[in-house]
């Protein structure tokens, strides 16, 4: 069986069959196993969130439940009626009142004491102490007695009218039963539980209260923390997360979980697995039948012209097959070389030359040392790459012309053996670092019997930045999109639940919150969109007769809530008729906002911004944003409008993504105008661009 195998292998069709095999199975997995665990860790990111977000929104419930039970007992506390039924001591009659008084409101709990702090009237749905607490303001209590249970009470004193004299207290409140975690549940749209102790109290799950799936999520609380783990509740799997409930000494004596069923996390987990196997196996058949057919069509013919070709005999013709074309082209090929191939011998010479001389030419570096690594040969390519000559480096050695740039030892050391490739990094006869990536081989020159080894370097520094700037936008993308995002999801949930008591000047702030992050997306957006088309070659532009005094006020109305933010005063200096110009109405705007932008960015709070329109000669019009920041240093104005380029703001921030200048680049030269920077006097940057006046109507 083993030489069955061996043949097979010796076999080109086999061999065919599969390398269609291995190349399927690879590239298929390469891809889909990635994507598969891609997939899988963002439906756990977002399955994490949602309950994060499930836990904040439960403790602003239990805040609102307390200001609630807060708010009531000091209406309560106010009541004429009751603070007259105290001074009268009829017991009856206060029994009455907060029989009555209780039906109307939502309550477990509503307890008369005396001055002395002795219970006058206890009415309740349920008691789990034989004597309730007394609690000052608002607090929670726990009860481990034969009914365990928590209570959020609130007490507040009854003091008589126009005087301090206190007639008694009022102590009201709930229990924190299925009833409340039900509530929970259907405003949040999470499971809700009550834990206390090793013991589920109450919940909105059921009749699922088994001690060990509270004792798992305990246990991983306490190794953890308050983060969101992933546990079994009952049979079913969950996500939870735990809110603690403190008492009025701040002790922790219950929590509160919130729980998510994944079910339908683990049926995408599974259902994604299996098509991506089920599809491998499918590709799989279906290019070892393709494979098959391929090999066939190849092997048959090419098995004729090898037997021709071992035979030896040049005079006799090869074989013609006339399919596959590449095969028969392949057939006249050899029988091309066949006749000529004295021809060949006596151009070997001239052909040398000219390999020599295509070395030369070539922009990569090829260079020869032999094995004592003394150069032997260095092309116009390595001189151009590392900025030593020929004459320079011939008979030196390899280790003195190329420096490490990083860590010690020697170049030699560093070299790839024989068909690989290393990147190496150097310091050039200049002193600029240059990352190298060298390709090595080894060779007998026709002349001498000793190998020598070659090397073809090519310089990837301007590479490996551009790999490194995509690799710093990916990583940086989400983060510009989620904060904004985030601020509009805060306000709106803050208008949603506190709409009523929110006053008209907050619910503008509410809403000024939301337009800016509304506005930085859009520019945000805008710059992407233009990036892309700009980096596609589908940029273009539409002009059409435009009144510039239109492109500045829609600029500054779009800006003016970040302006007004920041407190920064924006002076707009005109001439005392602005004139139409022929050009793009939307991009030029999106030219003067992002320009604003950056201004208010990278100022300080306070400092006044200047926006100039001027013209200069007779065929140009000239618009300058005049900022106070901390100015563009000199060796970086040359870069400061390519893309994913970025500067620091005086407190050390960095912001956006490096898009918004060369977007605003791109756009002024295809309206044939220039972009530019320099000083602002006093400190601060000037960025200005230019516009011809073809077109232009006064």
């Amino acid at each position: 069986m083993t030489s069955g195998i061996k043949w097979l292998l010796r076999n080109l069709s086999s061999r065919l069959i599969l390398a269609f095999m291995v190349i399927i199975i690879v590239t298929t997995l390469s891809a889909g196993i990635p994507t598969y665990l891609f997939i899988r860790n963002e439906l756990d990111l977002q399955v994490r969130a949602r309950v994060e977000d499930g836990n904040r929104v439960t403790q602003t419930l239990l805040q609102v439940e307390e200001s609630r039970m807060t708010n009531l007992a000091a209406l309560t506390a106010e009541r004429p009626t009751l603070k007259a039924i105290l001074r009268g001591r009829d017991s009856v009659a206060l029994a009455d009142y907060l029989d009555t008084f209780r039906s109307t409101v939502d309550l477990d709990f509503l307890i008369i004491r005396n001055p002395d702090g002795e219970i006058l009237v206890k009415n309740q749905l349920l008691s789990p102490w034989p004597d309730p607490p007394f609690p000052e303001n608002v607090a929670y209590y726990s009860s481990t007695g034969t009914q365990a249970s928590i209570a959020l009470l609130a007490s507040q004193p009854l003091f008589s009218e126009g005087s301090s004299e206190i007639l008694g207290y009022v102590t009201l409140g709930n229990l924190l039963d299925d009833e409340f975690t039900n509530q929970l549940a259907a405003i949040t749209g999470y499971e809700q539980s009550i834990l206390l102790g090793s013991n589920r109290i109450a919940t909105s799950l059921g009749d699922v209260m088994e001690v060990a799936d509270v004792t798992e999520v305990l246990n991983a609380t306490a190794i953890n923390g308050f983060e969101t783990i992933a546990t079994t509740i009952g049979s079913r799997p969950y996500y939870t997360s735990l809110v603690p409930i403190q008492d009025d000494e701040n002790r922790t004596i219950a929590y509160i979980e919130v729980a998510l069923p994944i079910d339908n996390l683990i049926t995408a987990e599974r259902r994604a697995l299996m098509s991506m196997v089920v599809s491998t196996a499918l590709v799989i058949i279906a290019g070892s039948i393709l494979g098959g057919l391929i090999s066939r069509r190849l092997t048959q013919p090419l098995s004729q012209l090898t037997e021709a070709a071992t035979q030896g005999d040049i005079d006799s013709p090869y074989p013609a097959p006339k399919e596959p074309a590449e095969i028969a082209t392949l057939a006249i090929a050899l029988e091309a070389s066949r006749v000529n191939i004295k021809r060949v011998m006596e151009d070997l010479e001239q052909a040398k030359l000219w390999s020599e001389t295509l070395i030369q030419s070539i922009i990569e570096g090829i260079v020869t040392f032999d094995g004592q690594g003394c150069i032997t040969s260095f092309n116009q390519g390595a001189e151009a790459i590392t900025g030593w000559s020929q004459n320079e480096v011939l008979e030196r050695s390899l280790n003195e012309v190329f420096q490490l740039a990083e860590g010690e030892g020697k170049f030699s050391e560093q070299v790839p053996p024989s068909g690989g490739r290393r990147q190496i990094p150097i310091i050039t006869r200049s002193g600029k670092r240059t990352i190298l990536a060298v390709t090595s081989a080894e060779l007998i020159p026709p002349d001498s019997e000793s190998p020598q080894s070659a090397l073809v370097l090519r310089d990837i520094t301007e590479e490996q930045a551009a790999r490194n700037l995509r690799s710093y936008f990916l990583a940086n993308i989400s983060h510009e999109f989620r904060t904004p995002i985030s601020a509009i999801n805060a306000s709106v949930e803050l208008l949603l639940e506190e709409l009523e008591d929110l006053s008209t000047a907050e619910i503008g702030e509410l809403l000024n919150s939301i337009h800016m992050s509304v506005a930085g997306l859009q520019t945000l957006i805008d710059n992407l969109l233009e990036s892309l088309s700009i980096e596609a070659g589908r940029f273009q532009i539409r002009r059409r007769p435009t009144d510039l005094n239109n492109i500045i006020l829609e600029a500054v109305r779009m800006m003016k809530p970040l302006l007004d933010r920041r407190q920064q005063k924006l002076s707009i200096r005109t001439p005392l008729q602005l004139m139409k110009v022929n050009i793009d109405p939307t991009r030029l705007t999106q030219v003067v906002t992002n320009l604003l932008s950056n201004a208010s960015k990278y100022s300080p709070i306070g400092k006044e911004i200047v926006l100039m329109v001027e013209k200069v000669g007779d065929k140009l019009i000239k618009i300058s944003v005049a900022d106070r920041g901390q100015g563009i240093p000199l060796v970086e104005r040359s870069d400061i409008f390519r893309r994913f380029v970025r500067l620091d703001s005086q407190d050390g921030t960095q912001y956006g993504i490096g898009l918004g200048l060369s977007v605003v680049k791109a756009i002024v030269e295809e309206h044939g105008g220039e972009v530019g920077v320099e000083d602002h006097a006093g400190g601060g940057s000037i960025f200005w661009f230019t516009l011809p006046f073809s077109g232009v109507q006064e």
